[in-house]
């Protein structure tokens, strides 16, 4: 661990100055922003025989175009992995109704819509490298996980529609996709629905209702709607003093069996805090995740998942800092785990 020590003051360093997403000339009288994220992991893992290893978490190019106050797009590719993320086209007629064709983050919960330039939290599903024991979804049972591995928060093609109204009192998101992932053709006779429906008050809190009508294959072949539904609250924002974010779902388990069904809470509590002026750094965010999954409430076999993550970031400038989590986990009828993660940030 002392060997890490001069690691993380060089990338606190590198990361001292500010910086930005460079706006560029294009054609056709469109303006293009070019902007890059890279995050570097070091992961310990208390698993025997599961090496400790740095690793290139992200690498992404993003590049924002706008051709006027109607119309835009975005480009957003993983360097690291060779795979475009997102692809859209974008027209924003109103602020009540604004369209996206292409490929995007379909995420019914804004804990996976957030930007991970923006969350501290360095891995959402509480991952323990080498534990792979949760029924249908395999790796520990999360909120994270299972929102994640059964493409209810994934990138997805298909259509969004977004916007907010009532004096921007609420909100809404729908997406109509394909349901089968990052860029993959539908396989069946139906599209996947979701949609979450916000009402916001006191600045910057939220709560809201969201519902996937999702799809797949059941165990026959053939085409089976697997819904589920769930709720959030949000209190504060990124980088402003204390936060909050909480979240319960309830939905099918259908990587696990036809019927089965799985339930998940989790709340994460921040609260970001600046250095005084005039000090090297710019501030430090202590964090919380606590996380409880239930992969099927009514099978014989299932299995309780909590996972806890106390953690710490330290931010030189913006987004760029480096960030320290310890995931905990334990499930019903195992012993504990655990994983330390420090992860470096880059955004420019």
């Amino acid at each position: 661990m002392r060997a890490l020590i001069p690691v993380l003051l060089v990338g606190l360093a590198a990361a001292g100055a500010p910086a930005m997403a460079q706006e560029i000339s294009a054609r056709s009288g469109s303006r293009v922003v070019l902007g890059a994220r890279a995050q570097i992991q070091y992961e310990a893992s208390g698993e025997e025989d599961v090496p400790a290893t740095f690793s290139i978490r992200r690498a992404w190019v993003t590049i924002d175009g706008t051709l006027n106050d109607l119309v835009g797009g975005r480009v957003q590719f993983n360097a690291h992995g060779a795979s475009v993320l997102e692809a859209y086209l974008e027209l924003r007629p109103s602020e009540a109704f604004q369209v996206q064709i292409g490929q995007f983050k379909k995420a019914m919960s804004y804990f996976w819509l957030a930007a991970n330039s923006d969350l501290p939290l360095i891995e959402r599903d509480g991952r323990v490298t080498g534990v792979d024991h949760c029924p249908g979804v395999g790796g520990v049972c999360s909120f994270g996980q299972f929102t994640g591995s059964l493409g209810l928060d994934n990138y997805e093609p298909g259509l969004l529609m977004t916007g907010r109204f009532a004096n921007r009192r609420m909100g809404y998101r729908v997406t109509i996709t394909n349901g089968e992932g990052l860029g993959r053709k539908d396989v069946n006779t139906r599209k996947s629905v979701s949609a979450r429906l916000s009402t916001f008050f006191g600045g910057n809190s939220r709560l809201s209702a969201y519902l996937a009508l999702d799809e797949t294959l059941d165990s026959r072949g053939k085409t089976m709607g697997t819904p589920a539904y769930g709720a959030e609250l949000e209190v504060g924002t990124w980088r402003n003093g204390p936060h909050l974010l909480v979240n319960g779902l309830q939905g099918r388990n259908w990587k696990l069996a036809d019927d089965a069904n799985f339930s998940a809470f989790q709340v994460m509590g921040l609260w970001y805090r600046p250095f005084p002026e005039g000090s090297a750094l710019a501030a430090w965010e202590p964090l919380i995740r606590i996380s409880w999954a239930n992969s099927d409430a009514e099978g014989p076999g299932s299995v309780t998942g909590t996972v806890i993550t106390p953690g710490v970031m330290i931010y030189a400038a913006g987004r760029n800092g480096i960030s320290a989590n310890l995931d905990l986990y334990q499930a019903s009828g195992d012993r504990s785990h655990w994983s330390f993660k420090i992860q470096a940030f880059m955004f420019f």
